[in-house]
């Protein structure tokens, strides 16, 4: 995605400059490209953290899901977001998302406890909710599993038929009608997630 100052990557390189020492293992890898990358690259270096940072820019599909596989969690500390749809699409690689719980749409994608953690306060208490995650690996791989079952409820058919029942009743027919699913946009892929054992050992 795009990288801009609402994203608030900076959030995650200061946790990463906190938690370098529990977790040695921990890299940040970041995903996308914008005019406010040069701002980031600069936070980092001041953090002392750009030996632990991965700037990707902008990535194929291919490298994305590959990126989704190999990660321990999703940071997204984002100051607005709708419904995340990187939420969704780290959770078919069984891996759980931090967020805070005032962004908007997160607080719908994301159940608190189940599928990840929804954070309340700044960039201390964000940073304490990854290292909870990253401190038990248990808990945070079982959140995985359930964030993967829920994505696999989103499907384009179950879309399409929840849509069709949603004009079927605004327009005050009766449902029930055939429903006809188009294919998914070029690119897109519903597929079987991959299974890790190594995506939360540092």
């Amino acid at each position: 995605g795009r990288l801009v100052p609402h994203e608030r990557g900076e959030h995650v390189l200061g946790a990463g400059s906190i938690l370098r020492r529990r977790h040695p293992g921990l890299r940040i890898s970041v995903v996308g490209d914008g005019w406010w990358s040069p701002r980031l690259r600069h936070v980092a270096q001041t953090l002392g953290v750009t030996d632990m940072v991965d700037f990707l820019g902008f990535v194929d599909e291919k490298t994305k899901h590959q990126v989704y596989a190999s990660a321990w969690l999703l940071a997204l500390p984002s100051l607005k977001e709708g419904w995340g749809i990187v939420v969704m699409e780290a959770a078919t690689h069984g891996v759980p998302a931090v967020a805070y719980r005032d962004a908007g749409g997160v607080g719908e994608s994301i159940q608190h406890e189940t599928t990840g953690l929804l954070v309340d306060g700044d960039v201390l208490d964000y940073a304490r909710a990854l290292d909870d995650l990253l401190s038990e690996p248990v808990r945070a791989q079982h959140m995985g599993e359930e964030a993967r079952k829920r994505a696999e409820e989103f499907t384009w058919a179950a879309t399409a038929k929840a849509f069709a029942a949603v004009l079927s009743d605004v327009a005050g027919v009766a449902a029930g009608g055939r429903v006809t699913v188009v294919p998914a946009p070029s690119g897109h892929v519903e597929h079987a997630p991959t299974t890790r054992t190594d995506q939360l050992s540092p």
